[in-house]
């Protein structure tokens, strides 16, 4: 190979070495806006500022929760944070973000959660966990939920050494 031509192989892989950088530079920048969106929502419900975390989801949004009728679009959604809210305390939400995947305007959130809801009127704490899986979408610059689904899964085993009587 020519110098001339080891100049312009060079020359014509400069762009796509910039996108490449350029790319993977901006799709760690994306995943991190999601995962600071994810975790304004989480303080949303844990402080019960139902406001704050509307402010999150998309006005085409879709929540998916076993046993629950789709809950779809911006009115039902703020239906159903308003009673949520109004109805539990959230003192523990926790996430654990398994796999932020991003390309362009969408991301999928994937992990588990685990969290304690504290009735308002009264009662004992109720402990939940299960697996999340939620997809963004970047609209006027900021991420928003557009789809969110939820699958409870059973209650952690003890951890209690087991006691011979």
């Amino acid at each position: 190979m020519t110098k001339t031509t080891q100049f312009v192989a060079l020359v014509a892989a400069l762009p796509l070495l910039a996108c490449t950088s350029r790319g993977s530079t901006g799709a760690a920048a994306d995943s991190a806006a999601v995962r600071a969106a994810s975790q304004h929502y989480v303080q949303a419900w844990i402080q019960g500022d139902t406001a704050a975390a509307l402010g999150l989801v998309s006005n085409d949004i879709r929540i998916l929760i076993s046993g629950v009728p789709d809950i779809v679009g911006p009115e039902a959604t703020r239906k159903l944070f308003a009673d949520e809210m109004a109805t539990y305390d959230v003192p523990l939400l926790k996430l654990d973000h398994q796999d932020v995947i991003v390309s362009g305007d969408h991301a999928i959130d994937i992990g588990t959660y685990e969290e304690i809801q504290v009735p308002k009127k009264g009662g004992a704490p109720i402990q939940g966990r299960g697996r999340f899986m939620t997809i963004w979408r970047r609209e006027g610059g900021e991420w928003r939920i557009t789809r969110y689904m939820l699958n409870e899964l059973p209650a952690a085993p003890s951890t209690a050494p087991a006691t011979n009587r």
